[in-house]
């Protein structure tokens, strides 16, 4: 590796390190009024969704960032950028495959998961049925942050990824507040607060796609122009 690649990829691991300790400073500052705000009874609730939300994603795609990153990496070392088009298309595929299925196996299968894995614990659905899309979302996500870090740049990754928590953050605490007083009448209006706060977590994530998708739009005419110069087949 020479020095100017070796200095590059340590300024844009740095990116992504700070990156990474933003996102989670925002998480716990957050985290403090979404839990005053939902009480105890809502953050047990909002607890129990994650876990089923973050097995889930394990399942379905947390190994596709890294794996695109290294598929496209190897492909634009060789310039083979047809191939790493085929790379990104492929990748795509298979995130749509695996994060839908996640998602409907959450959205639809989240009274079972309430009423047989947690013995009916009261309100739990709601929350998944909200987090099941953000299992699509972040699948598709992954590929695309997979796709620039392979080009050996983070700062998309990074950037997404502190939008991504800011817009959870704003969302959770306002959504979270609006449903406890809107069902504050309810017997279980801890399960409503619980299911504003998760869409935090779903609007993040589109955002973060959105994002990465104009992104790539914008990247298009030049990748592109890279593929038009690339005379291997793909």
């Amino acid at each position: 590796m020479s020095e100017s690649n070796k200095r590059n990829f340590i300024v844009h691991g740095s990116i992504l390190a700070i990156a990474g300790i933003l996102v989670r400073i925002i998480g716990m500052l957050y985290r403090i009024p979404v839990v005053n705000i939902i009480g105890s009874e809502g953050n047990g609730i909002y607890g129990a969704a994650f876990n089923i939300y973050n097995i889930m994603l394990v399942l379905s795609s947390y190994g596709l960032p890294m794996a695109v990153s290294k598929l496209v990496s190897a492909r634009f070392t060789k310039k083979r950028y047809k191939s790493a088009a085929k790379v990104l298309r492929c990748s795509l595929m298979v995130a749509v495959c695996t994060g839908g299925i996640a998602a409907l196996l959450v959205f639809f299968g989240a009274s079972f998961i309430e009423n047989v894995i947690y013995g009916g614990g009261p309100g739990l659905a709601g929350p998944l049925r909200i987090l099941a899309p953000t299992i699509f979302l972040v699948a598709i996500l992954g590929v695309i942050r997979g796709f620039f870090q392979g080009q050996s740049t983070m700062i998309p990754t990074a950037v997404s990824q502190i939008l991504e928590q800011i817009v959870n953050a704003i969302v959770s605490i306002a959504a979270g507040y609006g449903m406890m007083k809107a069902f504050a009448s309810l017997p279980d209006v801890a399960a409503y607060g619980a299911a504003g706060s998760t869409l935090g977590t779903a609007m993040g994530a589109l955002t973060a796609v959105l994002f990465m998708g104009f992104l790539y739009a914008v990247y298009t005419p030049t990748f592109n122009r890279l593929k038009r110069k690339d005379r291997h087949t793909e």
